[in-house]
C-alpha cells in the first residue's frame, strides 16, 4: 500500500524575499487584501460557491463530500482576512485530481494550510490510518486551525463519517505546525522526510525555479507535488498563476518529467524564499565579479550568494573572453550587426544524474554599430535553487566582435 502521509504548509501572506515578521506579514495582508476581497464580497463568495466554468474540475465524489458544504465552510472561515483560504472551487479540483492517491495515502501534507478547509476536505479521502499535516507559517492562524479541525471532527461524527472523524482529530491534536516549524523553507532541510509524502499541496503561489528542492525529495514514488506556478515574472504581493502537478514516477525522476497543468487562471499570494536561505552554502565560496562587471547586480549576487568552489570557479570562466568567443555568432540583417549566444551548465559532480546542485549561464551579446551590450543570466538547479534568475549586464563599445 502506497504510504499515506500528506503534508499541510500553509502560507497565506505574499511575502517579498526575506520577510518573515508576523507584524509585516500582517501589514503586507492589508496592503492586498482589498483586491482580494472583490471575489469575497457581493451575493457570490466563491470560498462556498463554486466559480462559473470550474464546474468540470471536480467530479461527483467530491462534490458529495461533506467538508465542501456550508456548515463546515463556515467553521473553517478566516480568522483575519479571506487571503487565508482559497475558493471551494480550487479545493474540489485539489481533491479530484489527487483523488487516487489520497485513497491510498499513508502520509499528506498542506504547505500554507491557513484554517485548514483543504485538510478537512483530505480527511475525508483517506485511509483511516493515514496521517495528514499541516504547515502554516502565521502561528494565529495555525492556533485557530487546531481548533477548527477539532469543531470539525464533531460535525462529521455528527454526519456519521467515522474516518474522517478519526483523521481530524488527529489532525487538531498534532497535525498543524505554526511559526517557523510551519514555514516551507525550513522543511525537510537536511533530507530527514525524504521519500515520505504521497501527497504534498502548496497553498501559495511561487516562481517555478525557486521551488525547494527538499519539497520534491520529500515525496515517495508515484507522490504528487500540486502547487500554483506564476505566469509571468512579476514581484507583486500576489501573481496569476496555473496550478501544476508534478508525479515522482521513480526515485530518479526529475520533478519536470511528469507535469499536468490545470489551465485555469488562479490569483495567488506569491512567496519567495527569505535571503538567508541563499546565503548559507555550507563550506562554499563568495564568487568574484570580474571588473568587467564590476556593478550592482554582480555585487549584489556575490554579497548573497556561497557557492560549491566548482561552481564559483564555472561562475568566473563564464567572463572571460575565451569563453565568450566560442559562443554561437549569427550576423544580424543587412549586415548591421551581430548577435552571440552560449549556454552552459556545469553539475555537482560533472553529470546532471545524481548532482545535489547544478549551474546554469546562458550568454548574449548584441552588437550594433562597434557598440555592445552583453548579458549573463545565471539559473540555479536542486541545492542552487535559491539563487533563482539572476541577470547581469555590461556594455563595450571596444568589443572586437562588433569591428
Amino acid at each position: 500500500m502506497a504510504r499515506l502521509s500528506f503534508f499541510i504548509l500553509a502560507v497565506i501572506i505574499d511575502l517579498p524575499r526575506g520577510v518573515r515578521d508576523e507584524s509585516e506579514g500582517r501589514e503586507a495582508q492589508n496592503e492586498f487584501l482589498a483586491a482580494f476581497d472583490q471575489d469575497a464580497q457581493g451575493t457570490e463568495n466563491p470560498y462556498y460557491t463554486e466559480k462559473q466554468g470550474w464546474e468540470d474540475e471536480a467530479n461527483q465524489i467530491v462534490k458529495e463530500l461533506i467538508s465542501v458544504h456550508m456548515d463546515m465552510r463556515q467553521n473553517f472561515r478566516p480568522v483575519n482576512n479571506w487571503g487565508e483560504v482559497a475558493g471551494l472551487s480550487m479545493h474540489m479540483m485539489i481533491a479530484t485530481r489527487m483523488l487516487e492517491n489520497l485513497k491510498t495515502a499513508t502520509h499528506v501534507a498542506d504547505i500554507g494550510s491557513g484554517t485548514g478547509a483543504l485538510l478537512a476536505v483530505f480527511a475525508e479521502l483517506v485511509p483511516k490510518s493515514a496521517v495528514l499535516e499541516g504547515l502554516e507559517y502565521m502561528t494565529e492562524v495555525a492556533d485557530a486551525a487546531r481548533q477548527k479541525m477539532e469543531e470539525a471532527s464533531l460535525l462529521f461524527k455528527k454526519n456519521g463519517n467515522d474516518t474522517a472523524e478519526t483523521v481530524a482529530k488527529k489532525i487538531s491534536q498534532t497535525g498543524i505546525a505554526g511559526g517557523e516549524n510551519g514555514d516551507l523553507f525550513n522543511f525537510n532541510l537536511k533530507g530527514e522526510r525524504d521519500g515520505e509524502f504521497d501527497v504534498i499541496n502548496v497553498g501559495f503561489a511561487m516562481f517555478e525555479n525557486e521551488i525547494p528542492a527538499a519539497l520534491w525529495k520529500a515525496l515517495a514514488v508515484k507522490g504528487k507535488l500540486g502547487i500554483p506556478i506564476c505566469k509571468e515574472k512579476v514581484y507583486r504581493p500576489k501573481c496569476e498563476a496555473l496550478y501544476h502537478i508534478y508525479t515522482k514516477n521513480s526515485p530518479e525522476a526529475v520533478r519536470k518529467d511528469d507535469e499536468l497543468i490545470i489551465q485555469k487562471d488562479i490569483n495567488f499570494v506569491l512567496v519567495r524564499a527569505p535571503e538567508k536561505h541563499c546565503q548559507a552554502q555550507e563550506g562554499g565560496v563568495q564568487v568574484e565579479c570580474p571588473t568587467l562587471v564590476n556593478f550592482a547586480p554582480c555585487t549584489e549576487f556575490s554579497k548573497q550568494n556561497r557557492l560549491p568552489e566548482d561552481a564559483a570557479v564555472f561562475f568566473k570562466l563564464v567572463f572571460t573572453e575565451n569563453w565568450m568567443d566560442n559562443a554561437t555568432k549569427t550576423s544580424l540583417e543587412n549586415d548591421w550587426g551581430v548577435h552571440m549566444h552560449r549556454e552552459e551548465t556545469v553539475w555537482q559532480g560533472g553529470v546532471e544524474q545524481d548532482a545535489r546542485w547544478g549551474l546554469k549561464v546562458v550568454y548574449d551579446l548584441d552588437c550594433e554599430e562597434g557598440y555592445s551590450v552583453m548579458t549573463w543570466t545565471f539559473f540555479g538547479f536542486g541545492e542552487l535553487e535559491c539563487v533563482g534568475e539572476s541577470k547581469m549586464t555590461a556594455t563595450d563599445s571596444h568589443s572586437q566582435v562588433c569591428h
